[in-house]
């Protein structure tokens, strides 16, 4: 990284919508924002770009999509964004930080973030990637699409935010409307940058420098929960974290308590008293595992007089610095994607089956006899010689 001082200037921060999704919560922090830090729209869709309220929009692949969007096939978005990544690569030129977020299961968002995720980590910068995943109603393409662009995202971002529209419009209320329900989900994202945005770019009473965030994304291998809460009045900082304890984002509590790895943001203004603090601190330890590392930061924002605000980044592993080498050949079983019902295999499975293949001896099979067959010609197919056994062919292993 560029930067080795505990504070980031906010001009090295960037904060990039990527697709329709992540471009309206782009859009929402345009408008709630002051001073903040380079917001940029990357879209495929010029008629959906141009309505987006930002210093920064990019339109990708015109030759491929001629101005129009990807028709939800993310191949074409990733090629979107292949055919322009020179263009992406300056735009993150001297930049400490990057935030993504982006909307996976349609074609611009899950096929180019991988891509622009990948222009900001060549160019230099750390990556946080909020991205959100549909509804189960949305169907079952839709889902697939999801999963494979979170593999893509997740190789390529240093922290990788998985959020599912199913738990982030549960977060709205029952009752809520759906563009009341669209409202507050972009504006629940929003506010997770922001926070981590004002620990890292002002000194603090409580500061959580640039140096912390990149050893705490490291050591617990990226794939995060995230919560948010807020309070006003006397009682702000107990209904704070209440609210984001009880989100199901947090799976009402459960992803904290399993949690090795918490990150937490406490925002407020310049009334915030040290036992509100305490009182989030407090209330976080008692939830969590004795031996979570928990790391925290206080920002103060004057126009938060009044009001507090807690934001919680929370990961089910951590792993020292001495050991992420054993990482490779011994990582934990990768996490379930929140809000579906697949995994990708354990690793400990793909140990096994490894350590199987490679302990099993050589079957020989030497001095067969072809019977009628001896003066055939071998049947060839892909230089395979498909008179061979397929076990044999395929190096199945045999168990005893």
């Amino acid at each position: 990284m560029k930067t080795p001082d505990t504070i980031i200037a906010t001009s090295r921060i960037s904060v990039v919508g990527i697709g329709g999704g992540g471009c309206n919560t782009i859009d929402s922090m345009a408008s709630h924002w002051e001073d903040a830090p380079a917001l940029v729209a990357i879209n495929t869709d010029a008629q959906s770009l141009n309505s987006v309220r930002c210093g920064t929009r990019i339109q990708i692949g015109k030759r491929i999509t001629r101005n129009m969007g990807t028709g939800g096939e993310c191949k074409i978005g990733r090629l979107a964004a292949d055919e322009d990544f020179e263009t992406l690569q300056g735009l993150f030129q001297d930049m400490d930080l990057v935030f993504i977020v982006t909307a996976l299961g349609g074609g611009t968002g899950t096929g180019a973030a991988p891509v622009v995720a990948r222009a900001a980590h060549e160019s230099g910068a750390m990556v946080i990637a909020f991205a959100t995943i549909p509804f189960t109603f949305e169907g079952d393409r839709r889902m697939s699409q999801a999963r494979q662009g979170l593999v893509e995202l997740k190789d390529q971002a240093d922290v990788m935010i998985v959020i599912p529209n199913q738990s982030l419009f549960a977060a709205a209320g029952a009752n809520a409307t759906a563009e009341e329900a669209f409202r507050h989900a972009d504006y629940y994202l929003s506010m997770g940058v922001f926070a981590i945005w004002k620990l890292l770019t002002q000194r603090n009473i409580i500061s959580l420098d640039f140096a912390t965030l990149r050893m705490v994304a490291r050591c617990s291998g990226g794939g995060s929960f995230f919560s948010y809460g807020e309070g006003k009045g006397p009682g702000r900082a107990a209904d704070a974290i209440q609210a984001a304890l009880h989100s199901p984002l947090l799976e009402n509590g459960e992803a904290l308590a399993e949690a090795e790895s918490i990150l937490v943001s406490i925002l407020g203004g310049p009334d915030m008293r040290i036992c509100d603090v305490e009182t989030v601190m407090k209330t976080i330890t008692a939830s969590s595992r004795p031996d979570a590392h928990i790391h925290m930061g206080t920002a103060v924002d004057n126009a938060w007089q009044d009001t507090l605000s807690v934001t919680i980044v929370a990961s089910r592993y951590w792993r020292e610095e001495g050991e992420l080498e054993e990482r490779t050949e011994d990582k934990p079983d990768p996490e379930p994607v929140p809000g579906t019902d697949s995994a990708a295999p354990p690793s400990s499975q793909k140990k096994k089956k490894r350590k199987a293949m490679e302990t099993q001896p050589q079957l020989v099979l030497g001095g067969i006899s072809k019977g009628l067959f001896k003066d055939v010609q071998p049947t060839i197919v892909d230089n395979e010689d498909m008179d061979m056994p397929t076990f044999i062919r395929k190096h199945v292993t045999v168990d005893k």
